[in-house]
């Protein structure tokens, strides 16, 4: 039977002592008993049994609001929920039934705060542009695979498919979050997207520079109109290994000057553990010259709040810039502060320096058994190690001069 029409809908109203039953799509279908009343019917199968469920009389509920309910009543039986149950609660407009939105939201407030500063502001951010304004009409539990899909569709739209993908990750992380705490069912349509579905994956960097590469870098900096703290910062990053935020946020309280230890406190660490690395030769040069311009407390390398630490975007704009100078003059390809982690650990393994010492220096914590059994830090050999990159910088760095 074709589906049904407004017009046909019409002709039923008010057709008194003439009941029938007659079938639209999606499981809908339409009821006239005796007294000529038409009724919307759903048709569907829940927990393995056929149910059959009132959605309103017509005209009260039109064609297009018994089909634009479709999407609903799917979605409530695959998360798990009653149909009949969950679109009694629609009804009423039941609070209960949060969105997306609220979700995010109640993670934001109860979740993130236990997370770093930096990871907080991070999430804060995603979430306020991507997940927010977009997931804040329909219920968590009604969202079908298609209103998922049309969302990560705008999101690579919008901004790019690495960032569907993320996002894709951080609502998983949300949902599960909240079905654990009973705020939704188990089993929202979200778990069975993956990120080759609605995006890409966020590609692992590959870069890491030749050890002449970083004497053109630091020469670069070296001439570069730059705040001491901008270029002691950059130059540190790729001296040391570390990661950005444990060279930014240093402290002098956390430097021995004395025994040349510099001790990363574990709220500035990555693994919630204080790392343990030696102070080299270089580093000890570059500490005592921003000593004399900044003082020696509190914060090691300021930003324009000498009170508080330079900032991310500051070091990155400053990367930024020494990159397209050193790519207009010497063709280098395009880097990133991260990249002098994976610079340091790849020409130091070339230098057969043994894996466990630049994991130390890279400040990662150690797996299997010797995360449990080893707590040394392998600092002589870190020092060791220290100087040796420092040396063969040095050495490319002269070698520009010839």
């Amino acid at each position: 039977m074709a589906a049904l029409t407004d017009a046909k809908l019409r002709n039923l109203v008010n057709k008194k002592d003439s009941p029938c039953t007659l079938s639209h799509r999606d499981g809908l279908r339409v009821k006239r008993n005796m007294s000529g009343v038409v009724l919307w019917q759903y048709r569907c199968r829940f927990e393995g049994k056929q149910v059959i469920m009132s959605l309103g009389h017509y005209p009260h509920v039109s064609l297009k609001d018994a089909q634009d309910l479709v999407p609903l009543l799917k979605g409530w039986i695959k998360s798990g929920l009653d149909p009949r149950v969950a679109y009694k609660k629609h009804l009423l407009g039941d609070v209960s039934e949060p969105t997306v939105s609220d979700l995010a939201k109640n993670w934001l407030e109860v979740k993130v705060p236990s997370y770093k500063p930096k990871t907080q502001e991070l999430y804060t951010h995603h979430l306020s542009k991507w997940i927010i304004p977009y997931l804040n009409e329909v219920p968590a539990n009604a969202m079908t695979p298609i209103l998922w899909t049309k969302y990560f569709d705008l999101v690579t739209e919008e901004g790019t498919p690495k960032l569907a993908g993320n996002m894709l990750v951080r609502l998983k992380t949300i949902l599960r979050w909240a079905a654990m705490r009973g705020e939704i069912p188990q089993g929202n349509t979200l778990f069975n997207l993956q990120v080759k579905d609605i995006g890409e994956p966020a590609t692992v960097g590959q870069r890491f520079l030749q050890f002449n590469e970083i004497a053109l870098l630091w020469r670069q900096i070296e001439q570069a109109k730059a705040t001491p703290a901008n270029k002691a910062c950059l130059q540190l990053i790729f001296l040391t290994g570390a990661r950005q935020s444990e060279v930014r946020l240093m402290k002098w309280e956390d430097l021995d000057l004395q025994n040349n230890i510099w001790t990363v406190p574990p709220e500035n660490s990555k693994t919630n553990q204080a790392i343990r690395r030696p102070i080299s030769k270089k580093m000890h040069q570059i500490l005592d010259n921003l000593a004399l311009v900044y003082g020696k407390s509190g914060i090691v390398i300021p930003g324009s709040n000498p009170n508080k630490p330079i900032t991310t975007h500051a070091v990155n704009r400053f990367c930024a810039r020494m990159w397209q100078h050193l790519n207009e003059n010497h063709k280098v390809a395009k880097f990133v502060p991260h990249d002098a982690r994976r610079s340091l650990s790849t020409l130091l393994s070339e230098q057969e320096v043994l894996p466990h010492v630049t994991e130390k220096m890279l400040g990662h914590a150690m797996r299997g058994v010797m995360a449990v059994y080893n707590k040394h830090d392998y600092l002589k050999d870190q020092a060791s190690a220290y100087e040796l990159y420092w040396d063969i910088i040095e050495n490319s760095i002269l070698k520009l001069y010839r």
